[in-house]
Formats: C-alpha cells, sequence, structure tokens
C-alpha cells in the first residue's frame, strides 16, 4: 500500500492529529496504558527565505494507569528530528516545558497549578554513533547511595518534576525484518520502503495484521493523496533544503578559514623558523668575535710578559 512518508513533519503531524492513534502509539511507546490523551498547543511560525513554514512539537497532557492501578497525570513531550543540529531545539523545548505550571482538577471543583512530570519521546531521522538500536528507552531509578540498593518502590514529585524518562527512536536504523510489535508498528517510518526516487511516498509491502498498525497506514494513505498536505509536505522540503545549503555552506566556509589559518601559522612559523636561523646566526657570529677578542687578549697579555722579561 502506498502511504505518505511521516518522516516530513506536515505527515507526521497529520498523523498524530488522529487522537486514538496518538494514544495508542505513545502506549506502545512507553509500555505504560495512557487512558486519556489531549494535545497542548505548541505550533510557533518562523522564516526561511521567502516562504513561511511552521516548526512545531507536539506536547499531550496524558493520564496513565500504571501496573499498580494508579492513575498519574503526566506530560509526554514528542519531537522529531532529521539533524544532529536539532538536539539544541530538544533542549530548549524541554527547558520551556520544565517551568510550565498545568491546572489540574481535584473533586468537582479544586483546581490547583502545578509543574507534571515529563516524560519525552524523540523521533530521530539520523543515527546516534554507538546506540546500535533503533528503540531506546532512558529511565530513572531511585537508589540509596550508602547502601547501594534499588528502591523500588519509592516516588516523589520533587523527584519526578526534576527528572524525566527518555524515549529514542533512531529511524535509520528501524529493520525491515520487523521482529517485534513495535518494530511492527514503527514501520510506516521505515525508510527501506521509499517508493523509487520520490522520497515522499512509502510503499509497505504487507498486509497489516496489527490494529494500530492499520489505522496509521489507513490515515497515511489518505495523506499521500490530500492536496494540502502534499503541498505542506513540498514547501517542508523545500525548507529542508534550504537548511542543508545553508549548513554546506557554512562548512565550505568553515573549512576555507581553516585553510586560510592553518596556512597563516604555516607562514608564522615559516617566519619564526627564520627568526631562530637569524638569532642562531647571530649568536655564532658573537661566538666568534668573542673568541677572537679573547685571542687578541692572549696575544696582549704574552706580547705584555716579552717585554717585561726583555726590560730585567
Amino acid at each position: 500500500m502506498l502511504i505518505a512518508n511521516p518522516i516530513y513533519d506536515a505527515v507526521f503531524k497529520y498523523l498524530m492529529e488522529d487522537k486514538e492513534i496518538a494514544r495508542e502509539l505513545l502506549s506502545l511507546i512507553i509500555k505504560e496504558e495512557i487512558v486519556e490523551i489531549e494535545f497542548k498547543p505548541q505550533e510557533q511560525t518562523g522564516l526561511a527565505d521567502k516562504f513561511s513554514v511552521t516548526i512545531f512539537r507536539l506536547d499531550f497532557r496524558a493520564i496513565i494507569k500504571t501496573k499498580t492501578g494508579e492513575l498519574k497525570k503526566v506530560l509526554i513531550e514528542l519531537q522529531k528530528g532529521r539533524h544532529l543540529i536539532d538536539i539544541q531545539r530538544f533542549r530548549r523545548y524541554l527547558g520551556e516545558n520544565y517551568v510550565q505550571e498545568d491546572e489540574i482538577v481535584y473533586g468537582q471543583k479544586d483546581k490547583v497549578r502545578q509543574i507534571l512530570p515529563i516524560i519525552t519521546i524523540y523521533l530521530l531521522g539520523f543515527k546516534l554513533k554507538g546506540v546500535d538500536t533503533p528503540a531506546l528507552k532512558v529511565n530513572r531509578t531511585y537508589r540509596d547511595l550508602i547502601t547501594g540498593k534499588v528502591l523500588y518502590q519509592v516516588k516523589h514529585p520533587f523527584v519526578e518534576s526534576l527528572t524525566h524518562d527518555c524515549y529514542v527512536i533512531q529511524i535509520p536504523r528501524l529493520d525491515p525484518s520487523l521482529r517485534n510489535r513495535l518494530e511492527k508498528v514503527l514501520s510506516v517510518f521505515n525508510q527501506h520502503f521509499i517508493m523509487g526516487e520520490d522520497a515522499h511516498l512509502l510503499g509497505i509491502p504487507f498486509e497489516p495484521a496489527d490494529a494500530l498498525l492499520e489505522k496509521m497506514i489507513k490515515r497515511l494513505a489518505i495523506a499521500a493523496s490530500d492536496k494540502e498536505v502534499r503541498n505542506k509536505l513540498i514547501l517542508e522540503e523545500e525548507f529542508e533544503y534550504t537548511i542543508e545549503r545553508a549548513l554546506r555552506q557554512k562548512d565550505e566556509i568553515l573549512e576555507r578559514k581553516d585553510l586560510e589559518i592553518e596556512k597563516i601559522l604555516e607562514e608564522k612559523s615559516k617566519t619564526l623558523q627564520e627568526k631562530d636561523r637569524t638569532l642562531e646566526e647571530k649568536d655564532r657570529t658573537l661566538e666568534e668575535k668573542n673568541r677572537t677578542l679573547e685571542e687578541k687578549d692572549r696575544l696582549i697579555e704574552e706580547l705584555k710578559r716579552k717585554l717585561e722579561d726583555r726590560n730585567l
């Protein structure tokens, strides 16, 4: 089946605007049951050359049902990046969420503003060197530094508000062999399925046997023929091309500057070597002069003694 490629932000946003798909996909990634989910507004508009482009991240308020049956409200921050430079943006957005308070309703009327625990999920369009797995979880443990024991039953709002679990999906490392359910569902991001020269489209070569995967494929198939999504996708590609061209130009400028600096340093080094040789030559000349003067002094002393001997 032919689907729009969700590595592009316009398509990814279209996919995740389906609340049920978002809830089930996030539940699958964090391996927690999300019983309720809602979007938070987070879109930002920026300018690139002569056209405007929307740069966005997806934030969700979610109620999670833990394995013990406890319900807890969290903030899930979902970000997607195609370049290593996106790390700076990830850090900035994460910092913004750490200082934001959310309104929590208790009972019928009581409302309290508090900072929610954060879960971050990153979908990367590049590989992290040395991290070979396509899906990675980095979680927290409470450890007693005196005894060394892990405190499995301990949770505190202070700690939960200042630290967070992190999930990283490396899209280029997704395996076409689809080894488990997560990798099967994430196959809609698998760039091995690009159709020929058109990177906008993926061809899913199998019939989805998973209900969530089937829903995602159907929505992405609609996106593939949606004119508005396609226009946004083309605009985004132009923006990406502008960024990549700017990065290449920056690298070229830096490379030229490095070569210029290297040349200047070589010339300075040669100049210093010449100065060192000149100083060495001067030192040798001075040594020769000193030896000549010493020889003259010795000859004068010898003549003086001879004269004194003759006078006697």
